[in-house]
């Protein structure tokens, strides 16, 4: 589905420059749900909105669903994000004047999608995110966890190929983060790729695949399965002197 090689993004401020990307390879594929880890300012978030089409690269390629990204203009970009992408949000992004169903519906109108084809779409995932008994409630009358199951809903209503969630439980309290990640697997396991930045280690026992980022560089990438192992000496502040030794703190996911 994606594929960059040699990427690399780099920001100037105060007349410093910052290298957020730094010649990244990556490939990620149809139906893999990628946690993306990292301490901060490793390049995550600008890896994310690289993948998303909401910035731009300096230098190397990028492919999505065989499309030349790198060479396309910011319109061919925005096409492209709109046919294809969803976003989920840390603050969850919902309009305070729109009720529940309203602020999911708002991307079919984007769309084009007829008003009878509208309602359907939204009644089915209003059903499949567990929301149905608030979609006439204010998102102010929703607690963080319904919201983001609000928000959710919206990133999935048009059925894009590529699910992209920023810190989706960053503002969560831990029950209403269990849940958020349970909903995203079960949204993987029926065929959706999601790719997903996060700070919680533990969180990477939902996903299929991580990769670890420090200073714009990819330092590891596995499969998860049975126990994740998740950090790295620099990461964890635990060097012990040995160049280009990881040591790795276990995350159960039995």
């Amino acid at each position: 589905m994606i594929k960059i090689n040699n990427i690399s993004r780099s920001f100037i401020g105060d007349e410093v420059e910052t290298v957020a990307i730094d010649e990244m390879n990556l490939t990620i594929n149809k139906g893999e749900f990628l946690s993306i880890l990292g301490p901060s300012g490793c390049g995550k978030s600008t890896l994310l909105n690289v993948l998303g089409m909401l910035d731009s690269i300096d230098s190397g390629k990028f492919s999505f669903l065989d499309n030349p990204v790198d060479k396309f203009s910011e319109q061919q970009r925005a096409k492209l994000r709109k046919q294809h992408i969803g976003f989920i949000f840390q603050n969850f992004n919902l309009i305070d004047e729109l009720t529940v169903e309203q602020n999911i519906e708002l991307p079919l109108y984007y769309h084009n999608v007829a008003k009878a084809e509208r309602k359907k779409l939204v009644d089915a995932v209003l059903k499949r995110v567990d929301i149905s008994h608030r979609r006439k409630h204010l998102p102010a009358k929703l607690s963080g966890g319904q919201q983001q199951r609000v928000a959710i809903a919206r990133a999935i209503v048009t059925e894009p190929d590529l699910i992209l969630a920023d810190e989706p439980t960053g503002n969560l309290d831990s029950k209403s983060s269990t849940q958020v990640m349970t909903l995203l697997q079960q949204l993987n396991q029926d065929g959706a790729t999601i790719v997903m930045v996060t700070h919680a280690a533990e969180h990477v026992c939902y996903s299929s695949r991580v990769i670890e980022l420090l200073d714009g560089k990819i330092i590891n990438d596995h499969q998860v399965d049975g126990e994740v192992q998740s950090g790295n000496d620099e990461i964890n502040g635990m060097a012990k002197g040995e160049k280009n030794q990881q040591t790795f703190a276990e995350v159960s996911c039995g």
